[in-house]
């Protein structure tokens, strides 16, 4: 049959297609995702989801229904194969989505370890095969998925972000996974009982994780990102939806310095530029954090704390700066952030102070 050669082609040559893979899905992904507000974006989200979903309901139910029936262990492995390698498939599309989703989102300073447990999602989808086919690890890699997607499809529907929208996010998580629950209870019963505290503990877990990550600021502020930013001597609108900016002519190696140089003139007013990609209807406000490092005392302090609105809807950002005067010399850095303090970018720059004033071009914003 034309299944069984499949099979057995992907299994002698699976320690190629599955890294060959997940290299072009990636790259496949992350070419063609657009915007988290998209609805065909999300409706493939949904959609694999909805796969993993229909995956784990046909595998225990038939696993529960051949203990019963004295099905031969060889046609379970069959069926086994091929319902683990359509929910592997779209898992690692759910994953890749997300991993980029929330990667365009985030600091990586700041958010490092939940993007270190996405990646290791995304590349782990490849070598975990064999856990599909344990009921606990699919419930959990299904709840994981749904959560992520709740996170930044609800404030996309609602229009506003919030401490109250996460939460909301999370309960939905947890009531559609319960109603999924009951599902394989009620037709996989003997399968499901041997399991039912392992299942709990697990989804328990993953919750718990997830909000501690979110309270302590780890979790990116999804579905706000940092689309543009940078530091000038002087911004202007030319005309509605026109900005100018006042730049020093670095050249290309002062793009790779942590800290680019900002020649100052004694009184000179400093600009800091971000550009803050926000969906459609969803308005609210980000803060420019000023702050210089202390050679004295090793650490960075607050200097300013500026609140800017932004609107949604922009595929460039919706453009906003900050102004400061009194900058002294030494380093700085301008935090972009939410109301709650999730951060979105960092603008790092060493201000040195000189007499005469650069060489400045012209930058359309």
């Amino acid at each position: 049959m034309i299944l069984n050669k499949f099979a057995d082609f992907y299994k002698k040559f699976e320690k190629y297609i599955s890294p060959i893979s997940l290299i072009y899905g990636f790259i496949f992904t992350s070419l063609t995702l657009t915007r988290v507000d998209m609805p065909m974006e999300n409706f493939w989200i949904i959609v694999n989801i909805l796969i993993v979903s229909f995956g784990i309901f046909v595998m225990t139910f038939y696993e529960n229904r051949a203990k019963q029936k004295n099905i031969l262990a060889e046609d379970i492995q069959k069926v086994n194969f091929y319902l683990t390698l359509a929910i592997q498939f779209a898992l690692g599309g759910l994953f890749s989505t997300f991993f980029i989703f929330y990667i365009r989102s985030s600091s990586l300073t700041q958010s490092w370890f939940f993007l270190l447990i996405l990646l290791i999602l995304l590349v782990g989808n490849e070598i975990w095969k064999k856990h599909y086919e344990r009921l606990v690890f699919q419930i959990s890699v299904l709840f994981v998925s749904l959560y992520l997607f709740l996170i930044f499809i609800l404030p996309v529907l609602l229009h506003r972000l919030g401490a109250d929208i996460f939460v909301a996010s999370g309960i939905i998580s947890l009531a559609i996974i319960f109603l999924f629950l009951l599902l394989l209870k009620r037709f996989a019963r003997e399968k499901f009982h041997n399991q039912h505290r392992n299942l709990r503990i697990s989804v328990v877990a993953i919750f718990v994780t997830m909000n501690l990550m979110y309270f302590t600021n780890i979790i990116p502020p999804i579905p706000l990102s940092l689309k543009d930013s940078g530091v000038y001597h002087g911004i202007t609108k030319v005309a509605e939806g026109k900005y100018e900016g006042k730049s020093e002519n670095y050249i290309w190696q002062d793009h790779f310095r942590l800290y680019p140089v900002f020649q100052q003139q004694k009184g000179e007013v400093i600009y800091v530029y971000s550009a803050i990609f926000s969906p459609i209807k969803l308005n609210t406000e980000i803060i420019h954090q000023w702050q210089y490092y202390d050679e004295e005392e090793k650490e960075w302090v607050d200097s300013s704390r500026i609140i800017l609105p932004i609107s949604g809807g922009r595929d460039e950002g919706f453009r906003t700066y900050s102004a400061k005067q009194s900058v002294t010399p030494g380093l700085w850095r301008v935090k972009v952030m939410t109301e709650r303090g999730q951060t979105m970018g960092r603008i790092n720059f060493k201000v040195e102070r000189v007499d005469i004033s650069p060489e400045l071009i012209i930058k359309n914003l």
